[in-house]
């Protein structure tokens, strides 16, 4: 029988901000709401790690949430919910499939307007599709799509990163620490990991453990990217964006890189970062390639680092701007 992870929550009435932002997230992880009640995934620790994060959102909102793993009591229910999942796939990959067909028609006419972002958004949009495709049995809507939207050439654009705020803690406090966050890190370890070792601390030491607990070590270890640790998501930023924050960490090309572990990380439109869609496949290749923690670690931050390098020098060969031009002549 399968394993389903269950969430409900209450949220005011008012702002509505915090409704509509629920309700989008929940979307983007293709979340199931049955009976008006509750809305289901199936269960797997990157689910679980996104419906804790969610709830701890409703929470910072006003809200309460609960999140509870449980069994269906029989296989008609079971074969009752996956219905379910591949009814809303299906109805969510034809209305892509029309969206993109017609935004094909718009794009042919003289005059139309620039279509290129649209074009980003349904590539994207299939590619989430997909991604939360639990239980296939949609081929024919999930191709029908597929082949409207590869007509269609999105470019890159910008994205804005969250801040979060609550700055000011000196590196110099986290010296010679050990750092631990939970097993099988991601796109948000990885590079908060990356961040930490090239920043806060060069020789700084990871673990790994399931929840944040007791230590006696001297210093004490820091946790990072738990439910309950030193440093998590905080005001709708990720992990990597609450350090960034805290430690009010500056240099180039580090926001980029906060823009592109957002999106990921938190499942939101990544269509403004072209990078986005290929990191993501390479986060997921190592999980798949990897046993190890440690050397997932590892492998993870070095991705990280490699990135880094490449919009650094993305970033110093831009040419530099007039007003740039006049400040150098006026010094010369």
């Amino acid at each position: 029988m399968t394993r389903w992870l269950i969430l409900m929550f209450q949220l005011p009435a008012r702002p509505t901000a915090a409704r509509v932002r629920t309700w989008r997230k929940l979307q983007r992880l293709g979340a199931v709401f049955v009976r008006n009640s509750a809305y289901f995934l199936p269960w797997s620790e990157q689910a679980r790690e996104d419906f804790e994060w969610l709830r701890a959102d409703i929470g910072a909102s006003g809200g309460e949430a609960m999140v509870v793993v449980a069994e269906t009591a029989s296989r008609e229910a079971e074969a009752e919910l996956i219905s379910a999942f591949r009814d809303q796939r299906r109805a969510a990959f034809e209305a892509l499939r029309r969206d993109a067909l017609a935004m094909g028609r718009r794009s042919g006419k003289p005059r139309a307007r620039d279509t290129r972002p649209a074009a980003r958004d349904c590539a994207d949009r299939l590619a989430a599709l997909e991604s939360t495709d639990y239980f296939g049995g949609v081929d024919r809507a999930r191709d029908a799509a597929r082949a409207a939207v590869s007509a269609l050439q999105p470019k890159p654009g910008d994205h804005v990163m969250s801040t979060v705020s609550a700055a000011g803690l000196k590196t110099t406090q986290f010296k010679g620490r050990t750092w631990v966050t939970r097993p099988r890190p991601g796109i948000d370890r990885f590079a908060s990991a990356w961040l930490i070792a090239r920043f806060i601390d060069p020789r700084a030491r990871f673990a790994f453990a399931s929840a944040p607990q007791p230590t006696r070590r001297q210093p004490p270890a820091v946790t990072f990217d738990m439910y309950g640790g030193d440093f998590g998501h905080e005001g709708g930023g990720c992990t990597f964006e609450t350090l960034v924050a805290r430690f009010a960490l500056r240099a180039p090309g580090l926001e980029w890189l906060a823009r592109l572990v957002h999106v990921l990380d938190l499942k939101e439109d990544v269509s403004d970062i072209p990078e986005a869609p290929a990191v993501a496949r390479l986060v997921e290749g190592l999980r798949e390639m990897h046993a190890d923690d440690r050397t997932l670690l590892d492998r993870g931050v070095e991705i990280i680092e490699a990135l880094y390098r490449s919009r650094l020098q993305q970033e110093s060969a831009r040419p530099s701007t007039p007003a740039r031009r006049r400040r150098t002549r006026a010094r010369l």
